[in-house]
């Protein structure tokens, strides 16, 4: 449980870390009135309006913090590797698993904080064409500000993706129309769904030695 509270808080919840090397975040390209990011250590890419601001990059790679023109709204992007133990059929979390832990997770954090959590329906996506689970929920933040916050994840038998978008929730009609946008644009950048480097090959055992001839 304690690995699985730390991939998740890894996943989604991450500050915004010093400086890294230049070579864990890729350059911003301006193409058609966007910009590309493309993650270095997982490969997956979005384009992004040219209003947003590029934050630094988490702690070993694992995504970035994008910044809309929006007062303290932010979108969060990140890769992970699916490690923690579950039910699918390489014995590690499924999609299912993945968001009933992380359900579980945000509302403990915030009921650490004396903050009550407002859950939505949770609604089955896609992202990158991967099945995705999108998770959103609204609270109060120590000013007394009502936030929404949007989590979506998919799950792969090797890797996953998540994107967490943060705002006041007076200003999800005006910000909404440019996430769709982002969130269109979103690529996974490899196959999740490859077979593990954590799983063990399977070695078959030599053949016992023939009888000797009579």
């Amino acid at each position: 449980m304690r690995m699985c509270r730390v991939l998740l808080s890894l996943l989604l919840f991450s500050p915004i870390a010093g400086t890294i090397s230049s070579t864990s975040l890729s350059l911003a390209e301006e193409t058609h009135g966007s910009q590309l990011y493309t993650n270095a250590r997982f490969g997956f890419s979005v384009r992004y309006p040219q209003d947003w601001r590029l934050g630094d990059p988490m702690p070993d790679g694992m995504g970035v913090t994008l910044y809309p023109p929006v007062e303290n709204s932010q979108i969060a992007l990140s890769g992970f590797m699916n490690v923690i133990e579950g039910k699918s059929q390489d014995g590690r979390q499924t999609l299912d698993e993945f968001t009933a832990a992380h359900r579980r997770i945000i509302t403990e954090m915030h009921a650490k904080r004396n903050r009550t959590v407002t859950w939505e329906k949770e609604l089955a996506t896609t992202l990158a064409g991967f099945p995705a689970k999108q998770l959103s929920f609204t609270y109060q933040d120590d000013k007394k500000t009502s936030v929404l916050e949007m989590h979506i994840f998919s799950l792969g038998r090797n890797e996953g993706r998540g994107v967490r978008i943060k705002l006041p929730a007076a200003s999800k009609g005006a910000l909404m129309p440019a996430v769709k946008q982002f969130l269109a644009s979103f690529q996974a950048g490899r196959d999740q769904n490859a077979v593990s480097p954590f799983t063990p090959a399977t070695i078959t055992p030599p053949a016992p030695p023939s009888s000797p001839a009579h």
